[in-house]
């Protein structure tokens, strides 16, 4: 990684070589604390790493970094890099520049992606599929905020209910079929 690179902070700052962890090498604002990542680093790292856990320190990650909200340039081409979701509640949003290969990471971003076991899943969590995913939990948890606003927690619980039964049932169609009938049962 290269010192040459400036951060976007008001600062100006150049980069300054560090370890994420042992074995990936990264580059750091001395003054705002983001972290550039290549991915073909991370991805060097994380085959090396033969029992799949990060050592990263993992205290003051209940502060979850802040969402800046805005795109960035890539340090190193200065085109406007993509912001991506980790997860469907949108705690944060990494960085990335596809033609360089850059993830950007603001402060505490790589110690939450460790707290929350995604450090060693950047690959899948950043691929189109994973944001797909991600998009997806995030129109499922909307609805259901919507459906327990409309109906109520206690009917939206009693609804979850009988589906997880349903789907348990052997006869499931025949079931269904039983509830939707408009003559009662006991003829």
């Amino acid at each position: 990684m290269t010192t040459r690179l400036h951060c976007s902070c008001a600062s100006r700052s150049p980069l300054t070589n560090v370890a994420l962890e042992e074995g990936l090498p990264a580059a750091a604002c001395p003054d705002c604390g983001a972290v550039l990542l290549q991915m073909d680093d991370w991805r060097r790292w994380r085959s090396r790493s033969a029992d799949g856990a990060t050592s990263a320190d993992a205290t003051g990650v209940a502060d979850m970094p802040a969402d800046q909200g805005h795109a960035r340039a890539c340090p190193a081409c200065a085109r406007l890099m993509q912001r991506l979701a980790v997860d469907a509640q949108g705690a944060f949003r990494v960085d990335r520049c596809g033609p360089c290969q850059y993830l950007w990471l603001d402060r505490g971003e790589w110690q939450a992606l460790v707290h929350r076991g995604l450090a060693e899943q950047l690959d899948t969590l950043l691929s189109d599929g994973g944001q797909r995913r991600i998009q997806n939990e995030r129109l499922q948890a909307t609805r259901m905020l919507a459906l327990r606003q409309r109906h109520g927690d206690a009917c939206m619980d009693e609804v979850l209910r009988i589906r997880q039964w349903l789907a348990e049932q052997p006869h499931r169609d025949e079931v269904l079929a039983l509830i939707r009938a408009t003559e009662p049962l006991n003829s």
